[in-house]
């Protein structure tokens, strides 16, 4: 480490933050840069989609007009599911359905499914030594079961390089 620097977090790091207001109140979000150009935002309590991108300074993602919509407020019912729709840069559908609402075996599916509006069951982040360097590696896990149904587990690992 530079004998000059204070703090690593002067380079690179993650800060994890709530939301304060309007629909997404509550919300946590680790807000990543890995001082190269790399700053993105990942969202625990929608299933750690990244809802924000940029690299050196330039948006790569789409907001949605809805912007952070907490999943206390998604709708299954129809296409209710766009007005919880946060968009961003990676939005998760699935995993019991892709593509419009329908009915399988009984089972009513909703738009893109349910997983994009769950929290993770836990979410965390730590520094990782691998063989290319240094790894900021976000991981999740996200349960989307039901009684008598469904049980489906999302796990997920984002890594930034900070080499």
């Amino acid at each position: 480490m530079n004998a000059y620097l204070g703090h690593e977090s002067q380079l690179y790091g993650v800060e994890e933050c709530r939301l304060i207001g309007g629909k997404g109140d509550g919300m946590r979000l680790f807000q990543v840069h890995n001082g190269k150009g790399i700053d993105l935002t990942l969202s625990p309590d929608r299933t750690g989609d990244i809802t924000r991108l940029r690299y050196k300074g330039m948006n790569m993602s789409y907001l949605s007009p809805c912007g952070y919509v907490s999943p206390a407020y998604y709708d299954s019912i129809g296409t209710n599911w766009l007005s919880s729709f946060t968009a961003g840069f990676l939005t998760t559908c699935g995993l019991n359905n892709v593509g419009t609402p329908n009915t399988d075996e009984g089972e009513v599916l909703p738009l893109h499914g349910s997983i994009a509006n769950q929290p993770a069951e836990y979410a965390y982040w730590k520094k990782e030594e691998t063989e290319k360097g240094l790894l900021l590696a976000f991981y999740s896990v996200t349960k989307d079961e039901q009684i008598f149904g469904r049980k489906l587990l999302l796990e997920r690992k984002i890594g930034v390089s900070v080499e």
